[in-house]
């Protein structure tokens, strides 16, 4: 990384306070039980684990809200969760991080989706235990989702879709959303899941990882991505891909792009992907459309994401702080030839 990036990186985070950006998606509560496991289970050969603390994060779309809101830049979270106690929990949490909820619908038919996980020394998993309703979401909750977007869409810059296949981003709300954003020439990310991607169609830019673009095209591991990238091509006019250790790719038909990782330790990849979309949005405004500075500060903020165990939302010192590092990596490794 040369000095005109980095400061190119700084002056875009900059901006971040000016963004307004729409999440539509599955909103989720990371619940983390931390203790002991030092005996097994007299009833069966599985861990005991003695709690010690009690922690909770925002997950799915409300990670991808919560990374935007952190950076000071305005999140407007719309989606669905249940009428519970964990519904006060998660909606806590929203507001004592700055998000908007006023388009976040409770729906006493269904759960709160919690993910709890069981965490022992030395940072183990354990376990996790997943408390959700994959029954479709109503007719009539779905509509006034989608009359929310209608009001709110001329005051937003851009719209990413963070789907968690929680059954709210139906194929018909995403393609209504994506007439809707078309007429008013607004722009979707779509975080996908599943192994059907033909529900995402018309989407302007599509950001799976390897494994969710191998499984949607079918495909093993010994296909070039580019060709990976080309056949994910007829559902959206951009693909990025995020490799992991292997970095981010990019095409858009004619313009490719390979990024290698941002050199860190991984301690849990855990909300990484929502912290990418979320940082890419943000670049995107900041930088308006240049799409390689947008990614190469995207991909700087989900190598800080997988750095502290569960989704972390990213302040503006921490991410300044992981690209100080790349650039003064990338000099002494200059300095050493």
């Amino acid at each position: 990384m040369d000095k005109s990036l980095k400061n190119k990186l700084f002056e875009l985070i900059g901006k971040f306070g000016d963004a307004k950006i729409l999440v539509v998606g599955d909103i989720i509560l990371d619940e983390y039980l931390w203790g002991m496991a030092n005996r097994l289970s007299p009833e069966a050969p599985v861990p005991v684990l003695e709690v010690k603390r009690k922690t909770y994060l925002l997950g799915g779309a409300a990670n991808v809200a919560n990374n935007i809101a952190a950076m000071g830049a305005k999140a407007i979270l719309a989606g669905v969760i249940g009428d519970d106690l964990y519904s006060g929990v998660i909606m806590d949490l929203l507001k004592k991080n700055k998000i908007d909820t006023e388009f976040i619908i409770k729906d006493a038919s269904r759960p709160t989706t919690v993910k709890t996980r069981l965490i022992a020394q030395n940072n183990k998993h354990l376990a996790r235990v997943d408390n959700e309703s994959l029954e479709k979401v109503s007719d009539s909750i779905i509509k006034q989702i989608f009359e929310n977007i209608e009001k709110i869409i001329d005051d937003v810059d851009l719209i990413i879709l963070s789907d968690y296949v929680i059954n709210l981003l139906s194929a018909k709300l995403i393609k209504d959303i994506v007439k809707l954003a078309n007429r008013h020439d607004k722009t979707i990310v779509m975080d996908p899941k599943g192994d059907d991607f033909s529900k995402y169609a018309g989407v302007d830019i599509l950001v799976p990882n390897m494994d969710e673009a191998l499984i949607a095209t079918k495909s093993t591991r010994t296909k070039p991505v580019k060709k990976v990238a080309s056949e994910l091509r007829k559902f959206a006019d951009k693909v990025i891909i995020t490799r992991s250790a292997n970095g981010v790719y990019y095409f858009d038909g004619t313009d490719e792009l390979y990024l290698p990782s941002a050199s860190t330790e991984v301690i849990d990849a855990t909300g990484a992907g929502g912290s990418f979309v979320a940082f890419l949005g943000l670049g995107l405004i900041g930088s308006g459309f240049n799409y390689s500075e947008a990614i190469e500060l995207a991909n700087y903020a989900a190598a800080a994401a997988v750095r502290k165990v569960g989704t972390f939302a990213i302040k503006p010192v921490q991410l300044k702080e992981i690209i100080e590092v790349a650039y003064n990596n990338a000099n002494q490794a200059g300095a050493s030839k």
